[in-house]
């Protein structure tokens, strides 16, 4: 008999929190099944708020991190605790602030359930951020794809068996993106969803955290970036040496863009993960 979980790290997002726990509330009821959901709070500077009881969720539990994080480290943090639980576990991941499609959640447990070898992944459609950071976001997807040969459009969205945890875990690379880590370890299937807007407030996703997201979804495949960048490097040089001036500019830029990758390895020390745990608060 297969638990039911739903993992959502959260930064000051309560309010967003308290409505999206009554939809997830919702679409359990609907499938006549009860959960449990789990809280990884990422040092939030807001308390958060009182429960109301929930027909459909058995309890919130909230473990809190002695410090920021975030998201990424977070959510590798709740799988590792889920982990060491050792339960048959139907583990579904959601962002705290209501931006993913809560309706597809049945669809996504039912197949995570009938395909306990697959991660089932919610690929973004249509989105709504502004003109500007949907160009930025496929620009990112766009170097993803050409330095990892990987195209990645879905990000912690996602519904699995939890004998999917091993893999999801193995090489520390959830330390750096949950995403790269499944598409890197695992067998995964598609849901189409759209991308909604925050419940309340504004996206804490700005440009900088998104170039650094960008790097960390890389970092995960240094050693294929390396290997492609290397066949790029040749072939350029190549064209400069044959009077192409402007294949110098693409030589330095790849040289920087794994110098910078490597930067990104070492500050988020993958050593780290072994001792993960102990980034939790003690009740």
């Amino acid at each position: 008999m297969n638990t039911y979980i739903f993992l959502l790290p959260l930064y000051n997002d309560w309010e967003s929190f308290v409505i999206l726990s009554k939809d997830i509330n919702i679409q359990m009821k609907n499938m006549n099944k009860t959960a449990k959901i789990l809280i990884i709070n990422d040092f939030s500077t807001q308390k958060p708020p009182s429960f109301k009881p929930l027909s459909n969720i058995k309890h919130i539990d909230i473990l809190n991190l002695k410090k920021n994080l975030g998201s990424q480290k977070a959510i590798s943090i709740g799988l590792k605790y889920l982990k060491e639980k050792n339960e048959k576990m139907i583990i579904t991941i959601l962002d705290s602030d209501g931006e993913d499609d809560v309706s597809k959640v049945s669809s996504m447990i039912s197949e995570a359930e009938k395909k306990t070898q697959k991660v089932i992944v919610s690929s973004r459609t249509k989105r709504q951020e502004i003109f500007v950071f949907q160009m930025l976001y496929f620009v990112h997807k766009l170097l993803t794809f050409i330095f990892t040969f990987k195209w990645i459009s879905f990000g912690n969205f996602s519904s699995f068996h939890s004998i999917q945890l091993d893999k999801i875990l193995s090489n520390n690379s959830s330390w750096l993106a949950f995403s790269s880590s499944v598409a890197k370890n695992c067998v995964i299937e598609k849901i189409q969803a759209e991308r909604k807007k925050r419940l309340i407030g504004v996206s804490k996703l700005s440009f900088l955290r998104l170039v650094f997201h960008s790097l960390r979804v890389n970092a995960v495949f240094f050693f294929r970036s390396f290997i492609f960048s290397s066949l790029y490097v040749f072939t350029l040089f190549a064209l400069y040496l044959g009077g192409f001036q402007w294949s110098l500019y693409f030589i330095l830029f790849i040289i920087f863009y794994n110098i910078l990758l490597l930067l990104i390895i070492s500050i988020n020390n993958s050593k780290h993960f072994s001792n993960s745990l102990d980034f939790l608060k003690k009740n």
